[in-house]
């Protein structure tokens, strides 16, 4: 029986081996968030997070990686860029405790 790679499966083996080293190399990371359909929704984390250049990152070097290794298998590469829950607790603890300093 042959091995069949699930979608998600080549996503995850095209970012560990060719995203992830181009992206370590100038500070930042990737995690894939979510492969749906064809679509494949992913983050950009570290110094790729809030670079100038994020967007022809997205371009150039995650969905031009995705496309020239797995095709017309990849549908949309989206950049998910919402807050995270752990920034957001983070937010929350440190406006309560200005709150409670200035009582």
């Amino acid at each position: 029986m042959p091995d069949v790679e699930t979608l998600k499966e080549k996503v995850e083996r095209v970012i560990e081996e060719r995203i992830r080293p181009a992206l370590r190399f100038h500070g930042g990371d990737i995690r894939l968030i979510e492969v749906t359909g064809s679509d494949v929704k992913v983050r950009l984390l570290g110094a790729c997070c809030f670079c100038p250049s994020a967007q022809s990152t997205m371009e150039d070097v995650v969905t031009g990686s995705l496309r020239e290794e797995l095709g017309d298998e990849i549908g949309r590469v989206i950049l998910w860029d919402a807050i995270s829950d752990e920034l957001l607790d983070f937010a929350r603890d440190f406006f309560k405790r200005k709150q409670a300093q200035s009582l």
